[in-house]
């Protein structure tokens, strides 16, 4: 109760903001419009400034955190040129089998983030991620919007991914990711507990959305990528449902970049060796590779 008091009180904040924001920028509007259109302007300024307010927010909690975080990873601290490749969403079986073949072709290592539903209908692909080597972890069961969920429901989505994924593959998903990168305590909590470590990213492709060509997503990609980035890219999912969305852009464009990142000097690398790289201040655990 206190963890979502806290969350409204923050919106709440936040609309007010946007609320005085737009009062201060339609206070010449008398000039110009009357008095009912001034005040649907300044509605819609309120409405547009809480929810871009509301979106920085969210961004900002998502990419940097508040604080210090030290069980929460989202890139390397390093200026060696290596970076690890994640998937989100999947297993697909119209999409994760061509991108696991471009994987072995290039003999890249990645980390799979699999949804528990997904996992469950589509337990032969997750196998097949397992046994080639490739690192699992869990993004819940449903694809949920972890704050906003009662805790006994989040405690189950996270138990009953990593059943599915035990069963599909023999392994125990060591890694987490929240759906949209949106967590808070209780998830936090409940991650340490189950013995996940939380790996958010630092460079998205943005492939979710339908505009990323892929021409855009390579080129965002090699233009903005640094030493120790954790690159996301999706392999099912939609915007509105679960799965079913086109991820052909994100097929097209991996093996483009996996050569672009070669050329440009960089190795990669899988994401467990790049984590004992994430905080420099702790003493890290050695990555021991297999």
């Amino acid at each position: 109760m206190g963890t979502l008091l806290m969350r409204l009180a923050i919106i709440g904040l936040l609309c007010g903001l946007g609320f005085n924001l737009s009062r201060l920028f339609s206070r010449g509007l008398s000039r110009f419009f009357t008095p009912p259109v001034c005040r649907f302007i300044s509605g819609a300024l309120a409405v547009l400034l809480s929810a871009g307010l509301i979106v920085a927010a969210s961004w900002f909690y998502v990419y940097y955190g508040f604080g210090y975080q030290g069980d929460i990873f989202r890139k390397a601290k390093t200026d060696r040129k290596i970076v690890a490749l994640t998937f989100d969403d999947g297993p697909s079986p119209l999409y994760t089998p061509r991108i696991l073949d471009i994987l072995a072709e290039k003999g890249v290592p990645a980390a799979f983030f699999m949804v528990g539903a997904h996992v469950d209908k589509y337990p032969e692909i997750a196998a097949r991620i397992a046994a080639e080597g490739h690192e699992l972890g869990s993004h819940t069961y449903d694809h949920v919007n972890v704050p906003t969920l009662a805790t006994a429901q989040l405690s189950a989505q996270l138990l009953k991914t990593n059943i599915a994924v035990l069963n599909a593959t023999g392994e125990y998903p060591m890694y987490i990711r929240p759906p949209r990168g949106l967590y808070d305590g209780r998830f936090r909590r409940l991650s340490e507990l189950l013995g996940h470590q939380i790996v958010l990213w630092s460079l998205s492709a943005q492939d979710w959305m339908e505009l990323m060509t892929v021409d855009r997503i390579v080129k965002r990609i090699l233009t903005r990528v640094r030493p120790g980035d954790i690159i996301l890219f999706h392999d099912s999912g939609a915007l509105l449902r679960k799965e079913g969305a086109s991820r052909e852009s994100t097929v097209a464009a991996l093996p483009m970049i996996i050569e672009g990142l070669r050329e440009m000097g960089y190795e990669i690398v899988p994401l467990a060796e790049l984590l004992t790289l994430a905080h420099p201040e702790e003493e890290p655990i050695p990555y021991m590779p297999e």
